[in-house]
């Protein structure tokens, strides 16, 4: 039985869905009609980039990718990435990580709440809560786009408000330094998870590790009691 915390927010890519061939594939889709724009000896993002993109940038690192294309080229290919984006989800493509449902069933019996804390367009997050039915997960489901500027650390916020609990009560599960900080900046604890990335150096501003779900249980249980020092 967990001591002190009441409501877990996990973000949604690369936590709770594999999203890393969706990305790729929507990619790699919205680039075709962009070929003869790219320079030649421009090497074309793969996975890896994708990731460390999304982490680094949210969900609008399309933005910033380096391949040659000026403003209104990126304007185009951010674009063509969520219409291809949103055609893939439809269409089957990205899972949820297995485990994730048997731990967050877990923690509701454990009296804890669970929400979807995404970096996402609130489009994206429909689209990916009504193809694999969140909402039966879930008790909250919010996204960075509908706090503007604020992002992350508003989001995390609102969920809280919503779920009627304090900071030290809450923990957040992620990949990205940004969530982490804005994290810490409520005073909430983080955890760092590695099962849905490939490079998980990133996870060093968490204050813990679980880079496999099997490892999510123990991790919980300590970030339990490193909560109750943030309640004292």
């Amino acid at each position: 039985m967990l001591q002190h915390i009441r409501l877990l927010i996990l973000d949604l890519d690369y936590v709770v869905l594999d999203c890393a061939l969706l990305k790729v594939q929507a990619l790699r889709q919205s680039l075709i009609a962009l070929a003869e724009t790219i320079p030649q000896n421009v090497r074309l993002p793969d996975g890896m980039d994708a990731e460390e993109g999304f982490r680094e940038h949210g969900f609008r690192w399309i933005r910033h990718l380096e391949i040659g294309l000026d403003e209104e080229g990126l304007k185009h290919l951010e674009q063509a990435y969520g219409i291809h984006e949103s055609r893939l989800i439809e269409s089957g493509m990205g899972r949820i990580h297995r485990g994730i449902e048997a731990f967050l069933t877990h923690c509701r019996q454990l009296n804890a709440a669970v929400a979807l804390g995404a970096d996402a367009s609130r489009d994206y997050l429909i689209a990916v809560t009504e193809r694999h039915q969140l909402d039966n997960l879930f008790q909250i489901a919010l996204c960075t786009e509908e706090f503007g500027v604020g992002g992350t650390a508003e989001m995390l916020y609102e969920i809280m408000r919503q779920a009627e609990v304090n900071p030290s009560e809450t923990l957040v599960l992620g990949t990205r330094p940004h969530c982490f900080q804005a994290a810490h900046g409520l005073d909430v604890v983080t955890v760092g998870c590695g099962w849905g990335i490939r490079r998980q150096e990133a996870l060093a501003e968490a204050d813990l590790q679980s880079l496999t779900l099997a490892q999510l249980y123990p991790a919980l249980l300590k970030a339990d009691s490193l909560a109750s020092q943030y309640s004292n």
